[in-house]
């Protein structure tokens, strides 16, 4: 018998403080962008807001915040009802 795994999308919603412009978008995308169980990051500088889409049986909210952190802006995470 075959195990198959199904991810566990989740989307975890972020406050950026301090990011003013586009320029800084492809900085706080870098911490992602080689990491596989992140699936989608969306960033609005205009409204201060990041949405990040990730299979949370492969990394957790709090490893996401800690890796965009690494940006060197802070983070603020958003409670939801989804």
């Amino acid at each position: 018998m075959t195990m198959i795994t199904m991810e566990q999308i989740e989307k975890a919603f972020f406050k950026i403080v301090g990011m003013y412009c586009t320029t800084c978008k492809p900085i706080v995308e870098k911490q992602l962008k080689n990491e596989p169980a992140v699936k989608k990051i969306d960033i609005d500088y205009m409204t201060d807001s990041v949405v990040v889409q990730f299979d949370q049986s492969l990394i957790s909210k709090q490893e996401v915040k800690d890796r965009l952190e690494k940006s060197g802006y802070k983070f603020v995470r958003i409670a939801t009802r989804e």
